[in-house]
């Protein structure tokens, strides 16, 4: 019996179950499921024991229930499966469920759980975005989530939603209050606000978001600001389109001539457009037409414009095609390649007669070479025109969100100040770190806040992005401002640039580039935290460069 005993235990040892253990840890000898079985196996006191593992796994051997709990695997003295059964609801309680079901319970209510959420934020969320989708679309289901969402977040919970504009009928803007002036806090809300507002707004709305972080302006820095503008209203703007021609062999001496016989057509891809007039640039090896056009006109056409040419010469034509847009940024004139391609046109001669006065008067019969070369003869031509060179040249916003009779042409655009340390001699990153840039303008507190900045070798980098219901309707100028909170003069160069998404790439254009001279500052006009050592002498303990705000030293 002995023999049989140890090897059936071997056995279940061997297939993942201590027995001896089992039996050693707890107080009962003997499984309540005995009890079911036949009287005569009742009697058997190994089987009794034998069974206390299944009992361990199906119902437990404590004879009190244990307290609710979520089960993991690091869960002790864990109960059997029936109690497991009963205890299955707490995985359905948002504030009660692990961490890695949140995903799966938030399905259950529709939403996407974003990964930079605190768990926090997302039990509060499903427990409560239910009973917000009958507000979705409104001004108070806005203004409830954002407060869920900042409340949870120990940012504070006060939202404030303005949509009084008369003449912005579909704007509004969102005004945030943080209790944490952190700057990466702070662009970390800013990207979760947006987000929460982009898909809780009506899809015909447009926003602005404003947040506001407690501060207290304490130093005194010596400073620089230089003044720009961007683009002038639009019934103000103009542009340009230069059409040149390159011929790829031809003599000085024709070119002349050749701008009488070669023409050029300028259309717009959606709509026709008229043209008062155009120059005409005459050089030695190429001759080039300028186009004056106004913002009606782009607006007309988001999609672009087209050149056709017609070659009215004897001869087959090859060259080049180059067009460049002229534009004002500032004030200022720039250029941009558009396109250039090689072209080769097949030669178009009308038949023409003259009257008694000797006036040239055209038919509508031409000769047309073809290639290969056929035997001469007469035909009706269907065009005299080549197929147009089709071109873009802003890239527009897929969705418009401007007044009806306002059609924006760019979608955004990207500001980028460069700030160029020459002085002193030494540049170190704590010199660096205690000179502020920012690009302010007149109807924001974007300038309050630490931008997107970039530190290397002795250069400040800031960007600043600006989508086109801001710089169309709102803002018109821009300063770019720097602070000094050195003790050392700083002496270097500003630059600001801009840039934004055409159909070729990106354009870049630099606006403005200027010298500046940031004067020392006194020590007693810097902010400096001091406390008092054992012996009672004060010491300086550290210079705060920017500003005084909630957070503890």
């Amino acid at each position: 019996m002995s023999r049989k005993m140890f090897i059936k235990y071997s056995f279940l040892r061997g297939a993942g179950w201590d027995i001896k253990r089992l039996i050693m840890n707890t107080n009962k000898s003997i499984s309540t499921y005995q009890q079911y079985l036949p009287a005569i196996l009742q009697e058997q006191v190994f089987l009794g024991r034998f069974l206390l593992a299944f009992e361990k796994i199906l119902s437990g051997l404590y004879e009190t229930p244990s307290k609710e709990q979520v089960i993991t695997a690091q869960s002790e003295n864990v109960p059997g499966v029936e109690e497991v059964l009963e205890q299955i609801h707490l995985y359905f309680n948002p504030q009660e469920t692990p961490e890695e079901f949140l995903p799966w319970l938030a399905g259950w209510v529709a939403l996407s759980l974003r990964d930079d959420w605190d768990i926090d934020v997302k039990r509060a969320f499903i427990l409560e975005v239910v009973k917000f989708y009958r507000l979705r679309g409104t001004k108070e289901g806005l203004s409830e989530l954002l407060s869920l969402y900042l409340k949870n977040a120990k940012l504070g919970e006060k939202v404030e939603i303005f949509d009084n504009f008369t003449h912005f009928p579909h704007y509004f803007q969102v005004q945030l209050t943080l209790n944490d002036r952190d700057p990466i806090k702070y662009w970390q809300q800013a990207k979760i606000a947006q987000a929460i507002i982009e898909q809780e707004k009506p899809a015909q709305t447009f926003y602005s978001l404003k947040i506001l972080v407690p501060t207290m302006q304490l130093t005194v820095r010596s400073e620089f600001s230089h003044t720009f503008k961007l683009f002038e209203p639009t019934e103000k703007q103009t542009f340009a389109i230069e059409v040149k021609i390159t011929p790829s062999q031809i003599n000085s001496s024709e070119i002349n001539q050749l701008t009488k016989q070669l023409l050029i057509q300028l259309q717009g891809n959606s709509q026709a457009i008229t043209l008062d007039s155009h120059e005409t640039i005459i050089e030695n090896q190429s001759f080039t037409l300028k186009y004056t056009l106004n913002y009606q006109h782009f607006q007309d056409n988001l999609d672009g414009f087209n050149v056709k040419l017609s070659n009215r010469t004897d001869k087959d034509f090859i060259g080049s095609l180059t067009i460049k847009l002229y534009f004002q940024i500032n004030q200022e004139i720039y250029s941009e390649l558009v396109t250039e391609e090689q072209i080769n046109l097949s030669p178009v001669l009308k038949i023409c007669s003259q009257n008694k006065e000797q006036e040239i008067i055209e038919g509508n019969t031409i000769f047309q070479q073809v290639n290969p070369p056929q035997i001469s003869g007469m035909r009706i031509t269907e065009y005299m025109w080549s197929q147009p060179y089709k071109f873009r040249t802003f890239t527009a916003p897929k969705i418009q969100e401007l007044e009806p009779d306002i059609t924006a042409i760019i979608d955004k655009i990207e500001l980028t100040a460069i700030v160029e340390v020459t002085e002193p001699n030494q540049v170190t990153s704590d010199v660096l770190n205690k000179i502020t840039v920012r690009l302010k303008d007149d109807v924001s507190d974007f300038h309050l806040f630490t931008p997107e900045t970039t530190i290397e070798n002795n250069q400040i980098r800031i960007k600043r992005i600006l989508y086109y219901y801001q710089f169309m309707q709102t803002i018109d100028q821009l300063t770019v401002t720097l602070k000094n909170l050195n003790n050392v003069k700083v002496v270097g160069k500003v630059t600001v640039q801009v840039s934004w998404d055409t159909n070729q790439g990106q354009s870049l254009h630099q606006l403005l580039a200027k010298d500046f001279i940031l004067e020392e500052v006194p020590t007693t006009n810097i902010l400096q935290i001091c406390y008092n050592h054992e012996v009672g002498i004060e010491i300086t303990r550290e210079i705060i460069p920017t500003i005084l705000g909630t957070n503890s030293i």
